[in-house]
């Protein structure tokens, strides 16, 4: 997020994708309450939907080390990289996976093994009607059983996925009921910024630090509710770039300005594929390329420096032939960090109940994503969160090169729990 980028690079891409997109021309949700989206998802799962969801060159090697480090001169990742070298594999590999448990409240069970794991990510998943005062009382328990597994006393994140309409996991009375993404398109500058900045200050007063939103995904009009993850659901800003990152930009702002961290998803875009990727097996973009105008709304969003990016789990031929977005180097490492100068956390879409994602064993999904890039693994299920967290530090404790991918990682994971609490 704050890292520094490499300008010359984003900026030039900036440059072409702003042609491009000079020379193109410019099924509602269901009602609640529905099973949640699982996170930042590429969909929302009403009830009796067969279909909805719920809540990234060549191939590879799970041993290169990607993770950009940050600059010597960097106080925040100075002090980040010396509580991480003090900490045991087991331990640098629980800050690299984000665990989900049911919004209305963990049980005992569930918090016992996320803190016995070194978890300390913790998503609300589901659909809850807690007020905000009975959602905080359960945050706080949350906060408690993971704290510790964070170095240096800093705060764990706990996070949801609150974008609007279908897609809105606390429900309760205190949260606002924003609509669907579409409609908030549609709103003034103002109105949307002071929407949202409502919603941030309860998210923040409910104890969630990370909301799993916006969706910076274009779907083109003429697609529409065709597009099964974002259209269908109405979560996409707009039918064209320019739209999409007017609203995405004032979203991370309010956000950030009421202390919880935005994430923008789904990179390098949902909106133009047909398969849901959480129920569907394979779905494949064949247009995204690494000039695709419909990137720009993440370019503006790294250029802001505000926001966490989540990758898709679709797979992108013209980018990748081989691997899905969260398996893949060049998606992660190439385009969005070498190329667009991206050096910030990157969050994985669910890699534990996705369709797209099943035919890599549950363990590889997390060690593959951390290879390709990936900082923070995202798990709607504890005990399978756990197997994440065992697999990752089973490869580094065979695999130097691996070993030193994951401590970068953890180390960026550390470095962002710092600038949060500047």
């Amino acid at each position: 997020m704050r890292f520094p980028r490499r300008a010359p690079q984003s900026l030039a891409l900036s440059c072409v994708l702003a042609l491009a997109l000079s020379g193109c021309s410019g099924g509602a949700p269901q009602p609640d309450p529905a099973p949640t989206p699982a996170p930042g998802s590429s969909s929302p799962a009403p009830s009796g939907s067969a279909s909805a969801p719920a809540s990234p060159t060549a191939s590879q090697s799970p041993t290169a080390s990607p993770t950009p480090t940050a600059s010597p001169q960097d106080p925040e990742a100075q002090r980040a990289s010396e509580l991480v070298r003090d900490l045991e594999v087991q331990q640098q590999a629980g800050l690299l996976v984000m665990a989900g448990v049911p919004a209305t409240g963990a049980t005992q069970q569930e918090l016992d093994q996320l803190a016995d794991a070194g978890i300390a990510s913790v998503f609300l998943r589901g659909r809850s009607q807690l007020s905000l005062q009975q959602t905080a009382g359960q945050v706080k328990q949350i906060r408690k059983a993971v704290a510790p597994n964070v170095p240096g006393q800093l705060e764990p994140w706990i996070a949801t996925d609150q974008e609007g309409g279908s897609v809105r996991v606390l429900q309760g009375s205190g949260f606002t009921n924003l609509p669907s993404a579409l409609t908030q398109g549609g709103w003034s500058a103002k109105r949307l910024a002071q929407s949202t900045g409502q919603l941030g200050r309860q998210l923040s007063e409910a104890g969630v630090n990370v909301n799993l939103a916006p969706v910076a995904d274009t779907v083109p009009k003429s697609l529409g509710a065709g597009n099964a993850p974002i259209g269908q659901w109405q979560r996409n800003f707009g039918y064209d770039p320019d739209t999409v990152w007017d609203a995405v930009g004032e979203v991370n702002q309010a956000l950030d300005d009421a202390g919880v961290q935005p994430v923008i998803k789904h990179f390098p875009g949902l909106g133009r594929v047909k398969g849901n990727t959480d129920t569907t097996e394979r779905v494949v973009d064949t247009v995204t390329d690494a000039q695709d105008p419909y990137l720009q709304p993440f370019v503006r969003g790294i250029e802001q420096d505000l926001a966490w990016v989540m990758i898709s789990n679709a797979s992108y031929s013209k980018l990748d032939a081989k691997n899905p977005a969260p398996f893949s180097r060049a998606i992660i490492d190439e385009l969005l960090r070498d190329q667009l100068g991206y050096e910030g956390l990157v969050i994985s879409d669910d890699l534990c109940d996705a369709a797209a994602v099943s035919e890599t064993a549950l363990g590889q999904r997390a060690v593959k994503f951390i290879a390709a890039g990936g900082t923070l693994a995202l798990c709607v299920q504890a005990d399978e969160a756990v197997q994440m967290v065992q697999a990752i530090a089973a490869r580094a404790a065979k695999d130097g090169a691996f070993a030193d991918t994951v401590r970068q990682a953890a180390t960026l994971v550390v470095t962002e729990h710092l600038r949060a609490q500047e």
